[in-house]
């Protein structure tokens, strides 16, 4: 019933964290190749599991999918972690503001997990931020710095002007950690200086960057 689409952007973001998460779930089911690349004929009662935005846009018109998250959130028998001590803001991304039952699911994973959440303003459906896909200047020296690149999307700017957006962003958040949900989002909070983790670096125990007493 179900076939797992692991992300190939995530999978270079995160190459160990992606390795584990490929091997429980292939335990259980089919993993597809790359999105992009797929040729297959799914049935009618096929779900794409996915977890990345890339490739729900690319899935969405051959399969009905779902979100990892919410795959994960429902499965009693996956083996989540303790993840006690943990404090983090979460960094809904721009492209899941349609999608709440993302937004459930992860900090629904989280409490499972004995993660403290901070809220945002500019979360869930109010998100502005996907990395160098989409963000909202907010800073007067930002949007004058913005407006040097009309109708340029981010991701071909300068990558100096990027950070110096992303940095801005990063500001926004009061906790050392930053969850992410997003490959664009974890990129962009690593080039603003922050430092980002991956649900599922989470769900499968391996971020690393994580000091010792949150286990």
């Amino acid at each position: 019933m179900y076939t797992y689409f692991p992300s190939c952007n995530f999978n270079t973001l995160r190459p160990e964290a992606a390795r584990r998460l490929r091997r429980i779930l292939t335990a259980r089911m089919p993993a597809a190749g790359c999105c992009r690349s797929d040729k297959n004929a799914y049935a009618e009662d096929q779900v794409g599991l996915y977890l990345c935005q890339a490739c729900r846009e690319t899935l969405e018109p051959k399969l009905k999918l779902m979100s990892l998250w919410q795959y994960i959130d429902e499965d009693n028998e996956f083996p989540l972690p303790d993840w006690s001590g943990l404090t983090v803001s979460v960094q809904d991304c721009w492209r899941d503001r349609e999608h709440p039952e993302i937004h459930a699911a992860v900090r629904s994973l989280l409490a499972k997990m004995n993660v403290r959440v901070v809220e945002t303003a500019e979360n869930r459906e109010r998100s502005v931020f996907c990395g160098d896909l989409h963000f909202e200047p907010h800073t007067d020296a930002n949007r004058a710095l913005c407006a040097q690149y009309p109708d340029m999307p981010p991701y071909q700017m300068p990558r100096e002007v990027v950070e110096q957006f992303m940095r801005e962003q990063v500001e926004k958040f009061s906790t050392e950690f930053i969850l992410t949900c997003c490959n664009r989002c974890t990129r962009g909070i690593e080039a603003g200086g922050g430092k980002p983790v991956h649900i599922a670096e989470l769900a499968v125990g391996l971020a690393k960057n994580l000091p010792e007493g949150c286990r």
